[in-house]
């Protein structure tokens, strides 16, 4: 056993040095995690949203009565109601700073503009026992952010 005696651990350059190290790959790396996060947090919404609108159709067709999706821009949420207004299941929420919007008109939490559909009064999409529904589109935007995903439909087909 040779060498120096009583010399244990690092110096404090070398822990200096390494928490810079750590600190850069960390500031470094924040912008990268944020921005997957509100991407994860888009499509979540945008899947949430589709796969209620497929249910509603399904439902449609096995029940054989008039399915609606309900949508209110300024809470963030939609359900899914019968033509009666019972809901079936429960009122869903968009995403964390994810909002209704429509990207052509700027637009973030108003009324006209954000979910469209064949009639300007509607509120919701209605979904037949033949299979088919009524037409529109939902726009969907981070509040923060210029990317945005928009959901069509257009007789029985669902278009993202």
């Amino acid at each position: 056993m040779s060498g120096r005696k009583g010399e244990f651990g690092y110096t404090l350059i070398e822990l200096i040095i390494v928490l810079a190290i750590v600190g850069t790959v960390i500031s470094i790396s924040v912008p990268f995690v944020s921005s997957f996060l509100f991407s994860t947090n888009l499509e979540s919404s945008v899947e949430d949203i589709v796969s209620t609108l497929r249910w509603a159709r399904r439902l449609a067709i096995t029940k054989r009565k008039e399915y609606r999706v309900i949508f209110n821009p300024q809470r963030g949420k939609y359900w899914l109601e019968d033509k009666e207004g019972n809901i079936t299941g429960e009122r869903r929420s968009l995403q964390e700073n994810i909002v209704f919007a429509d990207p052509e008109l700027n637009k973030m939490q108003e009324e006209d503009g954000i979910v469209e559909f064949d009639n300007p009064d509607d509120s919701g999409f209605s979904f037949y026992p033949q299979g088919t529904a009524e037409s529109g589109s939902i726009y969907i935007r981070g509040k923060e952010s210029e990317r945005w995903r928009t959901v069509t439909m257009f007789g029985s087909q669902l278009n993202i």
